[in-house]
């Protein structure tokens, strides 16, 4: 008899295999990806969210330096409302507005009221964030100024053209 047997021995029990460096490599390699990923766009939500809360705080206040500048207005007979100017305000009232709220975000009054001196529409804008009032009470016939949606934007520049 020889040792070089050309029939192979069947063998009973437990075999082992060699396990590949590369299929474990693989699988860390993809389980990492996937948890960053998840981790980032967790990451981007609270950001996002936590900006959008904090845009929504401020518009509440600008909502009341708008009521509280147009009654002054009202109280030297004129309007806080110009319908003709870009942002809806007339001149100075933007101003007064920042002051009183502490805000340097932009406003753009689109509605007043003058028989209630409140805003029935308006855009509080801050960075990426943009947050639109409207007076829901007035639409639906109840008194002017109790109830009311803001409504919280977040916009991302895509593209950007400028002139020469």
């Amino acid at each position: 008899m020889s040792d070089n047997n050309s029939n192979p021995v069947h063998v009973e029990g437990t075999q082992f295999y060699k396990r590949s460096y590369f299929r474990d490599v693989l699988r860390i390699v993809v389980i990492s990806l996937v948890a960053f990923v998840f981790l980032s766009i967790l990451i981007m939500w609270f950001a996002i969210d936590s900006g959008a809360r904090q845009a929504y705080k401020e518009a509440r206040d600008v909502r009341k330096a708008l009521r509280a500048v147009g009654t002054e207005y009202y109280g030297d007979m004129t309007s806080i409302y110009d319908p003709h100017s870009s942002t809806g305000l007339v001149d100075g009232a933007a101003e007064k507005i920042a002051d009183l709220s502490h805000r340097n975000g932009s406003v753009t009054l689109y509605e007043w009221d003058s028989s209630t001196n409140g805003p029935i529409s308006f855009e509080y804008t801050k960075g990426l964030y943009r947050v639109v009032y409207t007076d829901t009470g007035y639409k639906a016939g109840i008194q002017p100024g109790i109830e009311g949606d803001f409504n919280v934007y977040y916009s991302f520049e895509l593209l950007k053209y400028e002139t020469e």
